[in-house]
């Protein structure tokens, strides 16, 4: 049986990686700033950084949609 492109793995090429780490790296940026802003173990945050987490990976499967990004 065939894997589903939905449940399949991604190798991404150097160019792809690069782009997948700016992404991460920017996501982990804003959350370390807001953390020195808003007070940790709120309700507020943890809704924040969940939101930022999803965020995250539709900007990392975005990547993986052009074929350019791709081993």
């Amino acid at each position: 049986m065939e894997i589903n492109p939905l449940f399949s793995s991604t190798h991404y090429n150097e160019t792809g990686i690069a782009k997948v780490a700016v992404i991460r790296r920017l996501f982990s940026g804003l959350v370390e700033d807001l953390e020195g802003i808003i007070p940790g173990g709120s309700r507020e945050l943890s809704i924040i950084k969940s939101n930022l987490e999803e965020a995250c990976f539709y900007a990392v499967k975005a990547v993986r949609n052009y074929k350019e990004n791709l081993a």
